[in-house]
């Protein structure tokens, strides 16, 4: 009887651990360049998705220049290609897309693999919601600090907050969705 019982508990956790992690939610943006991009365009590759805006003075300065070493590290691993990035405005109103394209030139972002996202504020707030970026509504634009881990089937499998983004502690994450 504890043999079934045991064999019971572990079947339902080893299900619970395998279920399906949940997509991207839909969303079709506008790059730095003006190119429409959607969560379909990012399958195919690993990408790492996280939340900014271009005045920002605080987390997101911080968060983009770490990123960009993670890019540059991948590169130097030759896994550029394999891995893209994604950064979506919480301020679509002053993040148009040549503020965009200012701001990645700002921090040397490879825009070969890297999308700085803008749209209209319905669609940004649809997708901070989707994925539970929480945006400030005080007349201060603030916003929940989230990195998305996304697989290149584009299922969000993992996801970290930290406001010191340590790249040693996202390469390793990166590294699991390449396989």
């Amino acid at each position: 009887m504890r043999l079934v019982a045991l064999l019971a508990v572990t079947t339902a956790l080893l299900t619970a651990c395998t279920a399906a992690a949940p997509p991207l939610p839909p969303f079709t943006l506008t790059n730095q360049s003006g190119h429409v991009v959607s969560a379909g365009d990012l399958r195919g590759r690993a990408t790492v998705v996280n939340f900014i805006f271009t005045t920002c003075g605080d987390v997101c300065p911080l968060v983009t220049t770490q990123l960009v070493r993670v890019q540059a590290r991948l590169r130097s691993e030759g896994l550029g290609d394999r891995v893209g990035f994604v950064s979506i405005t919480v301020d679509p109103a002053v993040d148009t897309p040549p503020a965009l394209e200012r701001y990645a030139a700002a921090y040397g972002a490879d825009l070969t693999t890297w999308h700085f996202l803008t749209g209209s504020a319905s669609d940004i707030e649809r997708v901070t919601r989707a994925v539970g970026v929480l945006t400030g509504t005080t007349g201060r634009i603030g916003h929940t600090n989230l990195l998305l881990f996304v697989d290149a089937q584009g299922r969000i499998a993992g996801r970290e907050t930290s406001v010191e983004l340590d790249p040693e502690r996202v390469l390793p994450k990166i590294r699991r969705l390449l396989g």
